[in-house]
């Protein structure tokens, strides 16, 4: 677990500090400089901690019951609870960005759906192997499918 010293700030540098974390992550414009910040910024216990904690409140908007959280994201019971209990008393924030991220995922199906339906409507040209295709096909959307 990560440490935090005993020794405590003055509030005007603690707020200075917390200025700079949120500017420093809002000036990222793009996926891969934000992945290269967070290796230099966090160790790879801190980004698996925050990103399960992340998931955890992602499944819980989604529905999924404790314990399915629990076996897919090998966390305990009271870590999902603490999550929830975040969310339900003071996640303003972690609503605000999943409802984003479920919101796109909608769209995203959506297109993939409407994509699905035009290939699949429309045959193959003359001469090509149909199973063939249909196979191909449905690898393709299996391997897009997300584990929650």
């Amino acid at each position: 677990m990560t440490q935090v010293s005993k020794r405590f700030l003055q509030k005007q540098v603690e707020d200075r500090i917390i200025n700079l974390l949120s500017t420093s992550l809002t000036s990222i414009s793009n996926k891969a400089k934000l992945n290269i910040f967070l290796d230099d910024l966090l160790t790879p216990t801190e980004k698996l901690m925050i990103g399960k904690r992340l998931a955890i409140a992602f499944m819980l908007r989604k529905g999924y019951d404790y314990p399915t959280i629990n076996s897919i994201l090998k966390v305990t019971d009271t870590t999902i609870w603490n999550i929830k209990t975040t969310l339900h008393h003071r996640g303003k924030g972690y609503i605000a960005v999943l409802d984003d991220i479920i919101q796109q995922e909608k769209w995203a199906k959506l297109w993939e759906n409407i994509d699905h339906f035009i290939t699949k409507s429309m045959p193959p040209r003359s001469g090509t192997n149909w199973k063939e295709v249909r196979r191909k096909q449905w690898e393709k959307r299996r391997s897009q499918q997300k584990p929650f």
